[in-house]
């Protein structure tokens, strides 16, 4: 459905009244997302058009089962302006390490997922094409900002894959996916996140949490947490689950075993808050998080705040 004014109940152009729901869904195949991604085919500033004239941009991943040996690649496509004829590829290669190191020659090294969308929105990249980098475009999906991107398994192999651009009637790209059945944090749990925000994922606006409810396979010992996740709050994290979790604002906690398989009859979550709604503000993440994660179908339902 269109967001227009023909459509009042369209949730963030409409009825602020209106209840929306967000879903976590994990089968034992499915991966996460944690970053969109859009590519802009434009001639950077004191480029030579004649020379090259970008066409199209691509994402390739090279994922590993041991940690700092993944690799991200960004290609360029492009043709000469005069000939037509086309150009080598222009790549971009972010190597998963135990540090970030800045751009040098189109290579270039990181540590967390903030460090990814640093350096993919980066404006050069060094190198005599250097400056072609910045027709991508990162920002974050489901994941935190400060997810050890280095580590074992954190991203999975895909293959060479165009980017859409920020005009096409798919907004943008999903990328750098993530097995939540391979990936683990501090040895052995499994972490599957979702990020909320009213009336999208990136927004800083308040909403009213109302209620979550839903089921969960191998989740005995596990833990759902609710917190924030600011890129303004960012802490360089250390890999240990309960270490990096509390460098956030944890707004909620539930034990797996209590989470209601139904929508509760009264507004709010009653253990967070007496049974009436909170009102918080995004963006923030919801983190089911076990040793034996296997599956989860969550429900998070979410009301904006008007005044």
């Amino acid at each position: 459905m269109p967001n227009t004014n023909q459509h009042p109940n369209v949730v963030g152009n409409g009825s602020l009244a209106q209840t929306f729901v967000q879903s976590m869904i994990k089968t034992s195949t499915d991966n996460e997302y944690m970053i969109g991604l859009s590519y802009s085919p434009e001639v950077y500033p004191g480029s030579s058009p004649s020379v090259m004239v970008p066409e199209n941009g691509t994402i390739q991943v090279a994922g590993s089962g041991s940690a700092n040996t993944a690799t991200i690649v960004l290609r360029v496509e492009s043709h000469a302006g005069t000939t037509g004829d086309a150009n080598s590829d222009v790549e971009f290669t972010i190597t998963m390490a135990a540090a970030k190191v800045d751009w040098a020659a189109g290579a270039a090294s990181a540590y967390t997922l903030k460090d990814v969308i640093d350096l993919i929105n980066d404006e050069d990249a060094g190198g005599t094409y250097g400056k072609l980098l910045q027709g991508f475009t990162a920002w974050i999906l489901d994941a935190p900002y400060d997810l050890q991107i280095n580590a074992a398994d954190a991203l999975a192999t895909v293959a060479e894959s165009a980017v859409t651009s920020g005009g096409a009637v798919s907004a943008y790209t999903k990328a750098l996916s993530r097995d939540v059945s391979e990936h683990v944090i501090n040895t052995d749990e499994k972490v599957f996140y979702k990020r909320i925000g009213f009336p999208e994922a990136r927004d800083r606006g308040l909403f009213k949490f109302v209620d979550l409810w839903g089921s969960q396979t191998g989740t005995t010992s596990g833990e759902i947490t609710v917190y924030k996740d600011d890129i303004e709050d960012f802490v360089e994290p250390v890999g240990t689950y309960a270490t990096d979790l509390a460098n956030h604002e944890v707004l909620f906690t539930l034990t797996s075993t209590s989470l209601s398989a139904n929508r509760g009859t009264t507004p709010g979550v009653a253990a967070a808050s007496g049974g009436e709604p909170e009102t918080w503000q995004g963006p923030v993440i919801v983190a089911i998080q076990a040793s034996n994660l296997t599956a989860a179908t969550v429900r998070i339902a979410m009301q904006a705040v008007s005044f």
